[in-house]
């Protein structure tokens, strides 16, 4: 009768022991790769495969939570490495930031591309009574489908990088430099680049060499181009210097030198302005107020042609003194001249 009883035990735990795994949804034998950090390393190698760990009541929100932890290392390491090649242009130029909402939403598209697959013997962890499994990218997989796409950003930087290589103009080479910049530290160059460098180092080392040596060389290359690029500020009509010396500032600003050289120019910048002077009689005042609706015109042009046009408007500037309103006027342009003169081109 005991061995009876002791039998009835045995097969009453066997079938609870079997009710419980099918209630939790699958197997409860904890893999390999679930031994230790250094034992799922060694099942998925960095090498080969970027994995996280993913935890969840049921399977499916293990998966979801493995696939976030991989989202989440991709955004803060290329966040991270955008910051520091930020750091690195702004040693040289001003630099518009790359947000962190365009990196996660770069990032997002990237992995959206290839997906990510999940480890076959997700198990159930009975002591914590959850599901743990590991989320995964194969890099040389991912790198099929990505790396044509960043090959996209390397063309286009390699072009405008070898039409600067190759001007004769001393002023167009420097503006040609200056596009080059441009295309580097724009968002969509910035994440393809630190998002590949993530993905696949050994390949994007191996395939874009000649992008890394060149950009290294950016910086060096463009300042000397436009160090070679005087300018000559043509002005035939100003008040008190204030928009020469407002575009002088702005060029130097923008790492070209001002020369008062007309022959040794590389580029010569003529400026023209319409002072829109009227006079009115303000009911209350005896004398007239003296209006101004100043514009101010430029061409940047060089041996090659015109390379920039400019315009800009003061507003309305008066006073009833003729000096006063004037130099308002002219002090409106130059404002404008320090805020919205640039040399973007088309190149």
């Amino acid at each position: 009768m005991q061995k009876k009883k002791e039998h009835l035990c045995s097969a009453y735990a066997a079938i609870f022991a079997l009710v419980f795994t099918a209630c939790a949804g699958g197997p409860s034998a904890s893999p390999a790769w679930d031994a230790s950090p250094d034992a799922m390393r060694q099942i998925f190698p960095d090498s080969a495969f970027i994995a996280q760990q993913g935890r969840g009541v049921t399977r499916a929100a293990a998966e979801a939570d493995g696939t976030a932890a991989i989202a989440r290392f991709f955004n803060s390491e290329v966040i991270s490495r955008i910051a520091v090649l930020e750091q690195y242009w702004e040693q040289n130029e001003t630099v518009q930031a790359v947000t962190q909402v365009e990196s996660e939403l770069f990032v997002q598209a990237q992995m959206q591309l290839f997906g990510i697959r999940h480890a076959h013997n997700a198990h159930f962890d009975s002591r914590h009574g959850e599901w743990v499994t590991v989320a995964y990218i194969n890099r040389a997989e991912a790198w099929q489908v990505y790396g044509p796409r960043f090959r996209q950003q390397a063309e286009t930087f390699n072009r405008l990088f070898e039409a600067a290589e190759n001007e004769s103009d001393p002023f167009r080479k420097a503006l040609r430099y200056l596009a080059v910049q441009n295309h580097a530290r724009s968002p969509d160059f910035l994440n393809a680049e630190s998002f590949g460098q993530l993905l696949y180092p050994a390949r994007m080392d191996a395939e874009f060499a000649l992008v890394r040596t060149r950009l290294a060389s950016l910086p060096q290359r463009s300042g000397d181009a436009r160090r070679n690029a005087p300018v000559f500020i043509d002005i035939p009509v100003d008040f008190e210097s204030i928009v020469q010396g407002a575009f002088s500032r702005r060029f130097a600003a923008l790492g070209f030198p001002v020369t008062g050289n007309r022959n040794a120019a590389a580029a010569v910048c003529y400026v023209t302005i319409e002072e829109g002077r009227q006079e009115r009689q303000i009911a209350g005042f005896s004398a007239a107020s003296v209006f101004y609706h100043p514009q101010v015109r430029a061409v940047l042009s060089s041996p090659a042609g015109t390379l920039v046009t400019f315009s800009a408007e003061g507003g309305q500037q008066s006073a009833v003194n003729p000096d006063v309103a004037r130099r308002r006027a002219y002090q409106a342009l130059a404002e404008r001249i320090t805020s919205d003169f640039s040399l973007e081109t088309s190149f």
